[in-house]
């Protein structure tokens, strides 16, 4: 019994933290609003108030990150999320990422999926 339950708990670890972004159709998410960039002072000034938790690898990436993040769920609800797209994209820099470079993202969302109405015949009588 413990075994079964170890393994339902650590099957539940790992599969929950794949589930950060919202999962859409492959290719489907659709941009919300116009690209944005974040310049060095607005980054620092997240940085300022909301902090680096302690052992983060990258502080920068961490950053740059959830300061974009934030800026479209702010904007455009909680089932927006941010994707970097430049002028630096994070992972395809010569050399190391900070701050100082500024952040360009997109703001995406999976399309609504909306339900088919009701027929407009009422139950049947009787």
């Amino acid at each position: 019994m413990k075994r079964w339950l170890l393994a339902i708990v650590l099957m539940f670890g790992c599969v929950v933290p794949a589930f950060a972004v919202p999962v859409c159709w492959p290719n489907s998410p659709v941009n919300i609003g116009p690209g944005r960039y974040l310049n060095y002072t607005q980054l620092q000034a997240w940085w300022t108030t909301f902090g680096v938790p302690a052992g983060t690898t990258n502080p920068h990436v961490f950053v740059a990150f959830h300061a974009s993040d934030r800026v479209c769920k702010t904007t455009y609800g909680a089932n927006v999320w941010a994707q970097i797209t430049g002028p630096n994209s994070l992972t395809n820099m010569v050399g190391v990422y900070t701050i100082s470079h500024g952040v360009g993202f997109q703001c995406k969302r999976c399309p609504l999926v909306e339900a088919e109405p009701a027929p407009e015949e009422g139950l049947p009588e009787g």
